[in-house]
């Protein structure tokens, strides 16, 4: 038996055990675990040299971006999609705050997207980073794009007029094409999850603080949702529907200075037309201010005017849908 004191005697252990490692195993073992070694060595540095890190993340001071990355999609939560992303982003920014704004946009409804993502986005700070994917063309011809707005916020997500409404209230300051490698998820790039292998990741490092200029070049154009400007034309407002929400009621992109330009006061009814149905509406503050049941409008929380019924569905009255017009008029 060794003494504790003898453990450090070559072929030893403190506990009495006697380890003949190079008396006892072949040299053709030794050989062959030494290489295998070497081997698992490779490839732990290979897999760490192409994992992205945020070694490289700048300083916050550094940043143009205060570490915020804001999604939005149409994949639900049901699937692996939001995790796999959300897994890029910590992999490329571990410091990231990453919020979830909503993935449950209608499949394929880039304008319920493009709303959403323009009333979402005007609550958050400059220097947020949003990835918006509702991409019915993912894997296509359609651009990734990223865009720099002239408040300082970051938009990534495909070129396909998700961003028309958020250019248009926020201005624009630049817009690029995806392009660079360095910003996109190692490997091969998937023809059908670019939210994972294109976007997020490059708003993740965008996030880190590496420069939009880095992204890729300059786009001169971009595609922009035909969404017409509301107007006020002979004592009647015209405008379109830009949202329904889970309760059936209707917002359309007419806003609160139009509605004054009619002479609405509140209490007075209105005459709102969707699509091609009438009906007289009571102008007020909010749902419960009429009886159950009966039609009101007045100036929502995202500052349009919103058509609704008192616990009932506005929707269903109207056969309403996004991108259904609308014209109001005060009734005499």
């Amino acid at each position: 038996m060794l003494n504790k004191e003898d453990w450090k005697n070559p072929g030893q252990s403190w506990d009495g055990r006697v380890i003949k490692y190079r008396e006892e195993m072949p040299v053709t073992k030794r050989r062959a675990r030494f290489a295998w070694t070497i081997v698992a060595l490779f490839v732990a540095m290979s897999v760490c040299a192409w994992r992205p890190i945020a070694a490289t993340a700048a300083s916050p001071a550094e940043r143009d971006t205060c570490g915020i990355v804001a999604f939005l999609t149409d994949w639900g939560t049901r699937d692996f999609y939001v995790g796999a992303a959300r897994g890029v982003a910590y992999s490329v920014f571990p410091e990231a705050r990453l919020v979830d704004i909503t993935h449950e946009i209608e499949p394929y409804n880039i304008m319920e997207g493009a709303v959403t993502l323009l009333l979402a986005a005007r609550e958050f700070p400059s220097g947020t980073v949003f990835v918006a994917v509702v991409d019915p063309g993912v894997g296509t011809e359609r651009r990734p794009i990223a865009v720099r707005t002239a408040d300082g916020r970051f938009f990534i997500g495909p070129d396909n007029g998700i961003f028309t409404m958020v250019m248009q209230e926020f201005g624009v300051d630049e817009v690029r094409t995806i392009a660079n490698r360095a910003f996109m998820r190692p490997g091969p790039t998937s023809y059908s999850f670019h939210g994972r292998d294109i976007f997020t990741p490059t708003a993740s490092n965008l996030a880190a603080g590496r420069k939009f200029a880095e992204v890729g070049p300059v786009a001169d154009e971009v595609v922009l949702l035909d969404i017409k400007a509301a107007r006020v034309e002979n004592g009647k407002a015209y405008g379109e529907i830009v949202l329904v929400d889970q309760y059936g009621n209707l917002q359309a992109n007419i806003g609160r200075g139009l509605l004054g330009d009619l002479g609405l006061k509140y209490g007075d009814t209105a005459l709102v037309t969707v699509g091609g149905k009438t009906i007289p509406s009571k102008f007020v503050n909010t749902y419960g201010d009429v009886p159950e049941g009966d039609h009101l409008i007045f100036i929502a929380s995202t500052d349009w005017v919103e058509i609704s019924i008192n616990m009932d569905d506005a929707k269903a009255a109207f056969g309403a849908q996004i991108g259904s017009p609308v014209v109001i008029e005060k009734a005499r």
